[in-house]
């Protein structure tokens, strides 16, 4: 259904331009005999089959080529639209039926509207982007006139690109779509003319994904020169496109969304639903009334049991579509052939699609449109001058490449030159770069009076550097307010050294209670002001290094008790040193991984501090799955080795991981220590994003005096949560318990392990 309302709404403003055109207004319409290779003798009339649109709908495709199959009726060349230029494209490739539908099953098609990498794939720089507790929201300050940019589509549909370099064999070179095992046309739409656009030449998983660009989902694609979006918004049934390519008879599937029966009570998304729908049944109706007695329509009945977002019914879309076909055989079965004439027409069409093994790289080409180097974008891809193209690993270096977040498209193609086998990679940045609007949320309440949110907004500018320089400007609002930046420069092209730098204005609340933990009798409020700076190592892209030194000056008063307690003024300078391994799957509901740092605080006189002491601390966390259950693991031990840290560096506990039947930052203390252990189970996904329900066991404490730790004296704590990794942080709500009885409900939103 989202799907559905983010298209409506795109398409609206094109449907205002373009209602009034009656007829389909196609460019580089193909024009000869496209449609098959004659042999000597053979006078059959042509057949081609012209592929409607329709989303998760068009996967009723599948059964329909099957069907055409067991009739033993050839298909000498095929056009597409949207869906249908995708299923077209894999049976032109050489694929069969049944290969083409274990691709249809074995995707995760959801996942194919998000180009997030997963985070144990990301490198270390994006991994600790979570600790930032912001996302991307798609807007920015791009162009020469720093003019306010928004993304033109939530994907950029790096994704779709990779499923369709690996069902098509990706190491084709780009050429005629006529040479392909059946002839095939891909149909786009032009967005700033209307006109269907026929592809006939060039990347064919390109051509299958201009095709596929839909408005509002997926971000238009530049093909020739031209601004590509869904075909089915000018042609969602190309009959005319499989004509012109020479078809003397033509068998159409219509799998496209009919028109609604709406009444003056309709939603205004009803209403843009419904608006939407007349390009694509208009232009349709245009088509399927050219077909003749010799043609064929087949309709797979799919309204009311599969939507255009339904990617989830995949199996009911291939059992409607099965339907259909059966239906349809006695008429089909005008266009069957004798059993010798179709087994040389197969014999042909396999030949044709066996591919020439690949052949070495004579050059590589850069259309580079970033602020990045062209060795950082190579340093992605693992091509080499004189070595075949690995078209699989190619495209895993794609997203990593693209897990920059700044990249508006990054992609190749094989392409030849002199009769040479070269490879083309292209990269453009984001149009709504170089700097980005980030925002996030987090909350806590424990619906007993103690309430904590803070709303951050945030700017990130990258590049700023051929290497991938980058800088972040962040605002904080709420309970703990905030202005602080952070720069970070990379000295080589794989970012294995770096420099960092981060200060400005922070505060933290510390809360105090009575001596039964139950009572709040103040809060104190911190804030300092300083800058820290250090150098990184980066020595995989799961283990991290950084050593540092850090000054801040701030002072501590009371907010909420006791009025009398004087302010404390403070200096703080500092010598810092961690080492982070992180391999761990998400932050807030991990299923799978390992996280760890290992870090210290040394506070010196001599770096302008006003309190010597030295502080170690160690988290440890580990998670293991087992189908849609996962066991969560951990430790966490924090001591003031020497001295005694000042109140705004105690440490704080309490909720999930720290103490769950405790309040947010209920207790503080010198020192803590604590394990625990954890359950989730996943519930299901929604747009890919997990719900899950689960608890905690955990046992520690906090103590004032390091000889005072003991393990006799920990406090057992548990919690039961429902979570969802929602659009704007992941969700908590439940409840914590200790012993002793005592209980306390929370939600919480944007806390992180």
């Amino acid at each position: 259904m989202a799907l559905n309302v983010a298209r409506w709404i795109a398409l609206f403003a094109l449907l205002c331009a373009s209602a009034a055109a009656q007829a389909v207004d196609v460019v580089n319409m193909p024009t000869g005999n496209s449609c098959g290779v004659r042999v000597a003798g053979d006078t059959r009339p042509r057949i081609g089959l012209a592929m409607g649109g329709g989303g998760a709908r068009g996967i009723a495709h599948v059964r329909i080529l099957r069907k055409l199959e067991e009739l033993n009726i050839p298909v000498d060349c095929i056009a597409g639209t949207s869906a249908g230029a995708l299923v077209g494209a894999l049976y032109a490739s050489g694929q069969s039926p049944a290969q083409i539908e274990q691709v249809v099953l074995d995707t995760e098609w959801m996942a194919m509207f998000s180009d997030t990498l997963p985070r144990r794939d990301r490198s270390l720089r994006r991994k600790g982007d979570d600790y930032t507790q912001m996302t991307a929201v798609g807007i920015g300050l791009g162009g020469a006139g720093k003019r306010v940019q928004v993304s033109g589509g939530v994907s950029q549909g790096e994704r779709l690109i990779a499923l369709f370099e690996r069902a098509t064999g990706g190491s084709r070179i780009s050429s005629d779509f006529d040479k392909l095992a059946t002839p095939y046309r891909a149909v786009a739409t032009d967005l700033n003319t209307g006109q269907a656009v026929v592809l006939s030449h060039g990347n064919l998983p390109m051509a299958m994904r201009a095709s596929m660009s839909l408005p509002g989902i997926f971000r238009p694609v530049s093909v020739d020169g031209r601004v590509l979006l869904d075909g089915g918004v000018a042609d969602n049934v190309p009959v005319d496109v499989v004509r012109a390519m020479g078809a003397e008879r033509v068998i159409a599937v219509d799998v496209g969304t009919p028109l609604s029966e709406l009444d003056q009570d309709a939603s205004l998304l009803d209403v843009i639903g419904q608006l939407s729908g007349f390009l694509t049944t208009r232009n349709a109706n245009q088509q399927l009334a050219t077909l003749g007695a010799q043609d064929l329509l087949i309709t797979p009945p799919l309204t009311g049991q599969v939507a255009t977002g339904d990617f989830n019914k995949a199996p009911l879309a291939l059992q409607i579509g099965q339907q259909a076909a059966d239906a349809a055989a006695p008429a089909l079965r005008a266009f069957s052939q004798p059993s010798a004439a179709y087994q040389q027409w197969q014999v042909a069409r396999q030949q044709r699609a066996v591919s020439a093994a690949p052949a070495p790289i004579a050059f590589i080409e850069v259309d580079n449109q970033t602020g990045y180097a062209d060795a950082v974008l190579l340093s992605y891809l693992p091509v080499e001058v004189g070595k075949p193209l690995d078209s699989e690993a190619m495209q895993q270096g794609i997203l990593r490449g693209y897990g920059m977040d700044t990249l508006a498209s990054f992609s190749y193609e094989q392409i030849e030159r002199d009769g040479q086998a070269g490879v083309r990679i292209s990269a453009r940045a984001k149009p709504n770069g170089p700097a980005y609007l980030q925002a996030g949320w987090t909350i806590s309440n424990d619906f007993e009076g103690n309430h904590e949110s803070n709303l951050r907004a945030g700017l990130l500018f990258a590049p700023l550097s051929p290497y991938g320089a980058e800088a972040r400007v962040t605002l904080q609002v709420g309970s703990e307010p905030a202005l602080t930046g952070s720069y970070y420069h990379p000295f080589d092209l794989h970012n294995r050294y770096g420099f960092e730098a981060a200060g400005g204005f922070q505060t933290r609340s510390f809360n105090l209670f009575d001596d039964d933990d139950d009572n709040k009798i103040a809060r104190f409020r911190v804030q300092r002001t300083g800058a820290s700076i250090g150098l990184v190592r980066e020595v995989s892209n799961v283990l991290a290094l950084r050593v540092g030194v850090e000054r801040y000056r701030g002072n501590a008063k009371v907010e909420v008790g006791d009025p009398t307690i004087p302010r404390t003024d403070f200096d703080e300078g500092a010598f810092t040193a961690s080492a982070t391994y992180d391999n761990i799957d998400s932050l807030y509901f991990p299923r799978d991984g390992f996280l760890a740092t290992l870090g210290t605080y040394q506070s010196r006189e001599a770096l302008g501090a006003d309190t010597r002491f030295g502080q170690v601390d160690l988290d440890a966390v580990g998670a293991f799955p087992f189908g849609k259950q996962a066991v969560q693991l951990g430790l966490r031990y924090h001591v003031t080795a020497s001295g005694e840290a000042p109140v705004q560096n105690l440490y704080r506990l309490g909720g999930r991981w720290r103490l769950a039947g405790f309040q947010h930052n209920q207790l503080t203390g010198q020192h803590y220590a604590l394990g625990f252990v954890g359950y989730t189970y996943e519930l299901g996904k929604v747009l890919g994003r997990s719900a899950q329900v689960g608890g905690t066991v955990e046992y520690g404490n906090a103590w004032q005096r390091r000889s005072d730790m003991s393990l006799e004296d920990g406090i057992w704590n548990g919690s039961l949560f429902l979570g969802f990794d929602s659009w704007i942080g992941p969700l908590i709500f439940g409840m914590g318990m200790r012993e002793g009885g005592e209980r306390v409900v929370f939600i919480e939103l944007g806390q992180t392990l």
